[in-house]
């Protein structure tokens, strides 16, 4: 008995010996290089936006504008759970040198597994690792479907039927001027029926962030006239009478 309880006390040595000793994981293959996070950083946008609303006799008109918006990580802090928050500073400006008018707050978080947006108090998981083509998830798991957002002083529910799904990985592409070897293409909505349209995809590209932004959230006028047929074989731009279309392409970086 004895003989065992010490050759079993051999084996616990050598194998405590073996773990002490072994490489750590490597933790490029999660892909956190997508979605990097340091205080200093910048990243300014082109922002194309269209908006729609409904004018006179309830027909649908529309505001085009263009302008930019410049990302500043500020600082850090922990939240309650002792995770590590970065707070960023938006501000636009009509031109992309500026002078930059504070806009609003929003922050960017990141655990082994998951990264985090939140502005407005909505929280979305922008990104699962490791970053795999074909992976899904609830983006939208910390809100509601059905909660209301606000565009142009009217209600609009936004989130209805996302679902997040990684499209590509590690592509090169283009985006505005820019030549990005490796990047990220991900899908958070695309659908829609006969009175509601959602899209939604973003790219990220390693080393930088969020590098493109294309929604078109849109509901039909005749969803509040109370009549369909006028919206029959209509493109979405001509029947929108609620919601927006946004681009936000990165065009400087640091």
């Amino acid at each position: 008995m004895k003989k065992f309880a010490v050759i079993l006390l051999v084996f616990m040595v050598v194998g405590a010996c073996k773990n002490e000793f072994e490489p750590p994981l490597n933790e490029s293959i999660y892909g956190h290089e997508y979605y990097p996070l340091e205080v200093g950083k910048f990243r300014i946008y082109r922002v194309d936006s269209i908006q729609f609303d409904l004018g006179a006799n309830d027909l649908p008109i529309q505001d085009s504008s263009t302008y930019y918006v410049r990302d500043d990580y500020v600082e850090t802090f922990k939240d309650q759970t002792g995770l590590d928050v970065f707070r960023i500073e938006r501000y636009r400006s009509p031109d992309p040198g500026g002078p930059w008018a504070i806009q609003d707050v929003v922050t960017q978080s990141r655990t082994v597994n998951q990264a985090y947006y939140s502005e407005n108090n909505l929280r979305l998981i922008n990104l699962v690792f490791p970053v795999e083509k074909g992976i899904r998830w609830d983006g939208n798991a910390f809100i509601k479907d059905d909660i209301i957002v606000f565009i142009r002083g009217e209600s609009l529910e936004m989130f209805k039927g996302w679902e997040y799904e990684v499209l590509s990985v590690d592509s090169s592409e283009v985006v505005g001027d820019i030549t990005f070897d490796q990047v990220a293409t991900i899908q958070q909505a695309n659908n829609n029926n006969a009175i509601e349209f959602r899209y939604s995809m973003e790219k990220y590209a390693k080393g930088v962030g969020l590098i493109f932004r294309h929604r078109e959230i849109m509901d039909s006028y005749c969803k509040y006239i109370g009549n369909n047929e006028p919206c029959i074989g209509k493109a979405w731009r001509e029947k929108a009478g609620r919601g927006f279309i946004m681009r936000e392409t990165l065009i400087a970086h640091k």
